[in-house]
């Protein structure tokens, strides 16, 4: 890794960087900058990788949450911020079941639908989500003028780690939830792309959903790395040294 000894960065952070660094876009002149649907996407992605991490780690948080903030971080303000982000995702998923009468279906159900349609409805318009896309995609100027709007990037960053943070603590408080919502969207995507005319096509890399299992791997494959490079005292604890070897897979 790249980084001075000390001055390593967190690790939300480093998970939280790659979804950023795709969906940012430079302008010829001013800050760089994300389009609106992108960070909702990206929003959508880190929350159910990190609900994934914590129903992985789920017995083992208290240990997890040093690696996520930067080092030095007094851990009343850990603790403080973790605290918070299980509140908030306790109260996110009260307020969604007290909406539709149901669990979230999947992490896209719970997560991006949501905010586009509070994306319209701060436009003052009242449209699903699903329906909004359908506009998109026939070219309708007024929905693709809001999902195509720039979005400066600094005041992302901080609600992405949030986010990422958030679905740490729902993962953890809600294991089985999330074990459902996973295999959901893994059955409804596979479901789709083995139908009809699309039988036997090869999935877009874009659109794969993973399993639960694979997510946790790849995740837990990365912070294996990370653990070893800055905190090596923490890979016993946190069960980690099984996935260090050569081949990368545990």
């Amino acid at each position: 890794m790249p980084y001075q000894k000390g001055k390593q960065p967190s690790l939300s952070v480093l998970l939280c960087q790659p979804f950023l660094n795709k969906i940012t876009r430079k302008a010829l002149f001013g800050k760089p900058y994300a389009r609106a649907i992108g960070l909702i996407d990206v929003e959508e992605q880190l929350y159910s990788i990190g609900a994934a991490l914590g129903q992985s780690l789920r017995n083992k948080l208290d240990i997890l949450v040093k690696l996520l903030f930067v080092p030095g971080t007094e851990e009343h303000r850990i603790n403080e911020v973790m605290q918070l982000c299980k509140k908030d995702a306790k109260k996110n998923l009260e307020k969604f079941i007290n909406e539709f009468r149901r669990e979230p279906d999947t992490f896209g159900d719970f997560i991006s639908y949501r905010s586009v349609e509070n994306l319209l409805r701060n436009k003052g318009i009242r449209l699903s989500a699903k329906d909004a896309s359908k506009a998109y995609a026939r070219g309708d100027k007024k929905i693709k003028k809001i999902f195509d709007e720039k979005v400066d990037l600094e005041g992302s960053k901080e609600y992405m780690l949030i986010m990422l943070r958030q679905g740490i603590q729902f993962g953890s408080s809600f294991p089985e939830l999330t074990e459902k919502m996973y295999r959901k969207a893994y059955k409804e995507n596979r479901d789709f792309w083995s139908g009809g005319e699309l039988h036997g096509l090869t999935i877009p890399e874009g659109l794969k959903v993973w399993s639960l299992e694979e997510t946790q791997r790849a995740v837990l494959q990365m912070i294996a790395v990370y653990t070893s490079e800055f905190y090596p005292e923490l890979l016993d604890p946190l069960d980690l040294r099984g996935y260090i070897d050569t081949e990368g897979i545990r």
